[in-house]
C-alpha cells in the first residue's frame, strides 16, 4: 500500500512537473513573442524620435544663425551709414555724389554691398552697383531682395544700400555645409541636405547640397526615378511626402557610412521653406537584429536555466522562483517610478519645479485658497536682456545664468515658496503661509542679491537684472490663469518702468 502510495504521489509529481514544465514552455514562447516585439517596436521609436528631434534641431540651428548674420550685417550696415553721413555733412550734392559711387563702385568679386542713388524729385538713376544691373533688378522691387538696409539723403538725392538675402544665404548655407561634415553621431548616422529644384520631380528635380557620406557628389543633379539597392525610389517618396504634409518618415536601402556593405534605412525628412532644402537623417536598422538576437539568446538561457530549478526543486522551488521574481520586480517598478516622477516634476537644467508640475502646484493652491483663504502670493520674473546674454557669451553661459538665478531664489525662499521654471527665463514662484509685506521683502532681496553678486562669465562679470510682477490669487478669479496673468502684467510694467525692479497689482 505505501508502494502504492509512493507510487501515485511520485506519478502526481511527475504529472505537476510536465503540466508545469509545459505550461511553462508555452508560456515562454509567447511572452518571447511579445517581449521581442515589443523591444522591436521601442527600439524603432527611439530611433525615429532621435531622427525627428536632430532633424529639427539642425533647422533651429540654421534659423539662428540667419537671425544672428542678418543682425551683424545690419550693425555694419547701420555703422557705414553713420560713417557717411558724417563725410556727407559737409560736402555739395555733386561731392555727395562722387563720395557715394566711390564708396560703392565694386572692382573685386565680393559683390557685398547693394547700392543705388537716384534724384529724389525726378526719380532718376544716378548710380546703381554692378550686380544690380547683373540681376536685372528694378528699383521697385529693390527692397525685397536686400536682408539689410540704409538710406542717406543729401539735397535732392537720396542713397540705398545693404547686403542681399543671397549673399547672406550662401554664407549661411556654406557654413551649414560646414557644421554638418564635421558632425558626428553614433550608429554611422549622419544629416544631409538636397534642395528641390522642382516641387514637381523628375530628372534635375534636386541638387544634392550636402551629404557627408558622399561628399564628391555634392552638387550633382537628382532624379525621382533613382533606383536604390532594391529598385525601390527613394527620392519619389520623399517628395512625394515633402509635397503632401512637409515631412516624413521613409525607409530605402543606402551603403553605410566608409563602408561598402548595403543595409535598410529609416529616415526622417523634412522641407526648411526658405531655402527649399529638404533636411534628412537616417539610420540603418539592421541593428535591431542584434537586439532580438541578444534578447532571445538571454530568454533561451533563462529557459533552460528555470527548466533545470523545476528539475531539481519542482513546484516548490518554482513557486518560490516566481515569488522572488514577482519581488524584484515590484521593486524595480517601484524604484522606477519614483525616478520617473522626479524626473518629471523637476526641470533638468535649473532644478526648479518644471512647468507641468508647476501647473498642478497652482491648480492645488488655488483650490485651497478657495477652501481655507489663506492667502496664495505668485510672482512672475523675468531675466532681463537674457537674449543679449545667449548672443554675447553663448548658450552654455544661458544654462549658467538660469541655474544661478535659479539657485539664488531658492536659497532665499527656501521652504516659503516653490520655485518653478515657467518657460525660457521666466519664473513663477508662488507662495503662502506668509504676508504680502514678507513676500516683497524676499522678492526684493533676490533683485538685492542678483544686482550686487555678479556671475563670473570668461572674459567678463556678469550682473544680472530682474524684472518681477507680484499679485495674489482673488476671489474674483475662476482659476489661477487669471493671477497668473496679473503677475505677468506686472512683471511687464517692471519692463516698461526701466527693469530691475518689482511690481506689484493687486
Amino acid at each position: 500500500m505505501k508502494n502504492r502510495y509512493r507510487l501515485l504521489a511520485l506519478s502526481v509529481a511527475v504529472v505537476i512537473s510536465t503540466v508545469v514544465l509545459l505550461f511553462h514552455f508555452i508560456s515562454h514562447n509567447e511572452t518571447e513573442k511579445v517581449y521581442v516585439s515589443q523591444i522591436e517596436d521601442v527600439a524603432l521609436q527611439l530611433k525615429k524620435d532621435f531622427l525627428r528631434d536632430t532633424v529639427n534641431n539642425m533647422i533651429q540651428q540654421i534659423d539662428r544663425l540667419r537671425i544672428s548674420k542678418t543682425e551683424i550685417y545690419q550693425l555694419n550696415t547701420d555703422k557705414r551709414r553713420d560713417r557717411l553721413f558724417v563725410l556727407a555733412d559737409a560736402l555739395d550734392e555733386e561731392s555727395f555724389i562722387r563720395l557715394f559711387e566711390s564708396e560703392f563702385q565694386q572692382t573685386g568679386e565680393d559683390n557685398l554691398w547693394t547700392a543705388y542713388l537716384y534724384h529724389s524729385d525726378t526719380g532718376e538713376l544716378v548710380f546703381t552697383t554692378k550686380n544690380i544691373k547683373e540681376q536685372g533688378v528694378s528699383v521697385e522691387n529693390l527692397d525685397s531682395i536686400l536682408s539689410t538696409k540704409a538710406i542717406l539723403k543729401k539735397g535732392t538725392y537720396t542713397g540705398v544700400f545693404g547686403v542681399e538675402n543671397q549673399y547672406i544665404d550662401a554664407i549661411i548655407q556654406t557654413d551649414i555645409q560646414e557644421i554638418i561634415h564635421h558632425q558626428t553621431y553614433r550608429n554611422d548616422a549622419y544629416i544631409w541636405v538636397n534642395e528641390v529644384i522642382d516641387f514637381e520631380g523628375g530628372d534635375d528635380y534636386a541638387i544634392r547640397r550636402i551629404h557627408p557620406n558622399l561628399i564628391e557628389t555634392e552638387g550633382m543633379l537628382l532624379s525621382t526615378s533613382m533606383t536604390d539597392a532594391v529598385g525601390g525610389t527613394p527620392y519619389l517618396t520623399e517628395l512625394n511626402g515633402i509635397n503632401e504634409t512637409g515631412e516624413l518618415f521613409f525607409t530605402y536601402y543606402f551603403k553605410k557610412l566608409q563602408s561598402e556593405d548595403i543595409s535598410k534605412k529609416i529616415t526622417f525628412a523634412k522641407l526648411y521653406e526658405p531655402y527649399n532644402w529638404i533636411v534628412a537623417m537616417g539610420v540603418h536598422l539592421d541593428d535591431l537584429d542584434g537586439y532580438v538576437s541578444e534578447v532571445r539568446e538571454e530568454s533561451q538561457r533563462l529557459l533552460t536555466q528555470t527548466v533545470l530549478y523545476i528539475l531539481l526543486y519542482l513546484l516548490s522551488a518554482l513557486i518560490l522562483g516566481f515569488m522572488l521574481i514577482y519581488m524584484i520586480m515590484e521593486r524595480n517598478l517601484r524604484k522606477s517610478t519614483r525616478r520617473l516622477i522626479d524626473e518629471a516634476s523637476t526641470d533638468p537644467l535649473t532644478g526648479a519645479e518644471s512647468r507641468r508640475y508647476g501647473e498642478r502646484i497652482l491648480e492645488h493652491k488655488y483650490e485651497t485658497y478657495h477652501v481655507k483663504k489663506n492667502p496664495v502670493y505668485m510672482a512672475m520674473l523675468d531675466i532681463d536682456d537674457f537674449k543679449l546674454i545667449n548672443d554675447r557669451y553663448g548658450h552654455d553661459a544661458g544654462d549658467r545664468v538660469l541655474k544661478y538665478v535659479t539657485d539664488t531664489i531658492q536659497s532665499i525662499f527656501k521652504e516659503k515658496g516653490k520655485v518653478i521654471r515657467w518657460g525660457g527665463d521666466e519664473f513663477v514662484v508662488v507662495m503662502e503661509a506668509i504676508t504680502k509685506n514678507e513676500a516683497m521683502l524676499l522678492l526684493d532681496q533676490v533683485l538685492y542679491e542678483c544686482e550686487t553678486k555678479p556671475l563670473d562669465l570668461v572674459p567678463d562679470q556678469l550682473t544680472i537684472s530682474l524684472s518681477i510682477g507680484m499679485t495674489q490669487i482673488l476671489d474674483k478669479d475662476s482659476n489661477y490663469i487669471e493671477a497668473l496673468k496679473r503677475a505677468d502684467e506686472a512683471m511687464y510694467q517692471s519692463k516698461e518702468q526701466g527693469k530691475c525692479r518689482l511690481t506689484l497689482i493687486e
